[in-house]
């Protein structure tokens, strides 16, 4: 085997693990979100002097069982998309925001799960930078643009469609 193909080999590799990582990681988190639920629920005094910031934020979340579904909701999209080869670059965009937000609250809210939400986020970077070429035709290069030349039967006279 070649370098070249041992190159593109180990990028697949390391693409497909990253993806079904992801995935399989949203998939188990938006399930605990419907079911049973992974936030506190009921009623809840905090008191500053004896409560965590992760207690705050847990029953925060749990407060509206709507936002949790929400939430829930995005996770699985997002890891549906990601295991379908033709849709995993846009699960993919989907997911990079919601595991940015996650682990921004990790951080603020001392949630001990800091290190798993940060490696999650540098894989889905990981896996956009992959994509880079993909990405870069669709959202900076100028689109194609197609001239077609119609005949008319009755004026003989061409019309440029662009």
């Amino acid at each position: 085997m070649n370098r070249s193909t041992f190159l593109k080999k180990l990028r697949m590799t390391i693409i497909t693990t990253f993806r079904w990582s992801l995935a399989l990681t949203f998939l188990i988190y938006g399930i605990a979100k419907i079911y049973p639920g992974q936030f506190s629920t009921g009623d809840y005094i905090y008191d500053s002097t004896k409560d965590s910031a992760m207690q705050l934020a847990w029953h925060f979340f749990g407060y509206s069982n709507t936002y949790n579904l929400f939430i829930a909701f995005g996770e699985i999209t997002a890891a549906l998309l990601l295991v379908i080869p033709k849709t995993a670059t846009l699960g993919n965009i989907i997911y990079l925001p919601i595991t940015v937000n996650i682990t921004i609250l990790d951080f603020c809210f001392e949630i001990p799960a800091r290190s798993v939400t940060t490696l999650l986020t540098f894989m889905s970077i990981a896996l956009l930078f992959f994509e880079y070429k993909k990405l870069k035709r669709v959202f900076f290069d100028s689109p194609v643009t197609a001239e077609t030349s119609i005949q008319t039967g009755l004026m003989k006279k061409k019309v440029n469609i662009q």
